[in-house]
């Protein structure tokens, strides 16, 4: 019980130290950032301590708090995905109109075309094995329907049997997925 109560601390205050805390009535407002550190192209960074509980590798877009982007699409507005800003300011109108979701480092650790295929019946029927499709529906939308695409990941048995994630994340399966190919697997947390 005590490192459940731990577990759930630990992830709320992972949460809180992401955004920005103001103290009512105050006319200063503190803002709490947990590094300075360089970025790469895209504006992201490592953080393989993952301080920021976001996992090993997060964005600070526009001196925002610590955040993922979701399928190459950053919250606050600036696009860093696969093409990195500047590139994808001048990639030409018909790039821009599709845009493929970037594809995470560790996919595998969660998605197999094969697999999710032959146990999705509606997506072998619309897609067959061909592996882009597949992903790329793996990753705008099986991952938010919380679709099981390979053996050795359930994210419904993962979201169960990690409380501090769920405090943190909710409903939102697709940021279990992040987690687990983030940092989840590395730390052997229970995910089938």
């Amino acid at each position: 019980m005590k490192k459940n109560k731990t577990a759930a601390f630990l992830a709320a205050l992972m949460v809180s130290a992401c955004a920005p805390q103001t103290f009512l009535g105050a006319s200063n407002v503190i803002v709490a950032e947990a590094h300075s550190g360089r970025t790469d192209a895209n504006g992201g960074h490592r953080d393989k301590k993952n301080v920021s509980g976001l996992g090993s590798y997060h964005y600070h877009c526009g001196g925002h708090p610590a955040h993922l982007h979701t399928n190459g699409v950053c919250p606050y507005g600036k696009n860093t995905g696969a093409l990195g800003s500047a590139a994808a300011a001048a990639a030409p109108a018909s790039a821009k109109t599709k845009t493929e979701p970037a594809v995470p480092e560790n996919i595998s650790l969660v998605f197999d075309a094969k697999y999710y295929a032959d146990n999705n019946s509606d997506l072998y029927a619309a897609y067959g094995y061909d592996k882009s499709k597949l992903l790329n529906h793996f990753l705008t939308d099986g991952m938010k329907e919380g679709r099981i695409a390979c053996e050795g990941f359930n994210v419904n048995t993962y979201k169960e049997n990690n409380a501090d994630l769920a405090g943190a994340y909710g409903d939102d399966l697709s940021a279990y997925y992040t987690h687990y190919m983030n940092c989840g697997w590395a730390e052997n947390r229970v995910c089938r």
